[in-house]
């Protein structure tokens, strides 16, 4: 794999205490170390009227570090942002770091399989809609 984080990326996010991981499904696009994309997760915090949460993701890539920032774009009523810093694993495939947001921090991790052809492509569209 690439260092180049462009791609579908499946991770999960977990608070300090006592609750279930989070899973989210990233789509993210780097150009020269310049990162943009966005973020489906289940809705565990917000107006309970929706049902999932999206993000804006928005960032840089550093050698094997990245600095992240996902914004919520008003589902549910979410609008906060939530700072990721993370190291990505050599393959290029793992990134494993910290999540930061009002006083809450906790971990969190990052994978991306190894999808090729039309499956990327169909998983990317889904995402954008």
């Amino acid at each position: 794999m690439t260092n180049d984080l462009t791609g579908v990326w499946f991770g999960e996010y977990a608070y300090p205490v006592g609750e279930a991981p989070v899973a989210f499904i990233a789509n993210i696009d780097e150009r020269d170390g310049v990162i943009a994309g966005r973020v489906d997760e289940p809705n565990t915090f917000a107006m309970p009227d929706a049902n999932r949460l999206f993000a804006h993701l928005s960032g840089i890539r550093d050698n094997g570090l990245v600095a992240l920032t996902k914004t919520y774009d008003g589902t549910g009523g979410a609008t906060h942002a939530v700072s990721y810093t993370g190291e990505i694993n050599p393959a290029g495939d793992t990134i494993e770091g910290i999540w930061r947001t009002r006083g809450w921090s906790g971990r969190f991790s990052m994978t991306r399989p190894d999808l090729s052809g039309d499956l990327a492509r169909e998983t990317a569209d889904a995402l954008e809609t």
